[in-house]
């Protein structure tokens, strides 16, 4: 697929939007399977979603101001870090106050998140060396 502003560079949206899906997926599955208590499986149920719903908003921010400059960029990670840290809060006070456990949300949420974050990196230095004509 070619770069929206027609660069002749490919744009690496597609490959690392796959990959954070297949992430997510990964996540979902081992967050429903391997908890053996109900409660759990809904707490870390809960941190895998919160985390890929804020990684989903992270790329599309992140392909939105690599297409722009480094300044936007560098923007976009401060919102999203501010976005992902009152995801895990909210997400933390919402199974807390269900009566459920907060680890198996954390290991829920930093499990993806962790894995969501070096695909967005990938993803950033990718399209900027597009961007560039893959000089850098």
């Amino acid at each position: 697929m070619k770069a929206r502003g027609g660069g002749g560079a490919e744009d690496p949206f597609r490959s690392h939007a796959a990959m954070a899906a297949g992430v997510m997926a990964v996540g979902a599955a081992v967050a429903a399977l391997l908890p053996k208590v109900a409660e759990d499986r809904v707490s870390a149920c809960w941190g895998v979603g919160l985390a890929a719903v804020t990684g989903v908003v992270a790329l599309v921010l992140k392909r939105r101001a690599v297409q722009r400059d480094l300044k936007s960029a560098l923007k976009v990670v401060g919102i999203v870090f501010g976005l992902r840290a009152l995801g895990v809060l909210v997400g933390l006070l919402g199974v807390v106050s269900r009566g459920l456990a907060a680890v198996p949300f954390v290991a829920g949420f930093f499990g993806v998140y962790f894995a969501l974050q070096w695909i967005e990196v990938s993803y950033v230095m990718a399209a900027s060396k597009g961007a560039a004509g893959g000089d850098e």
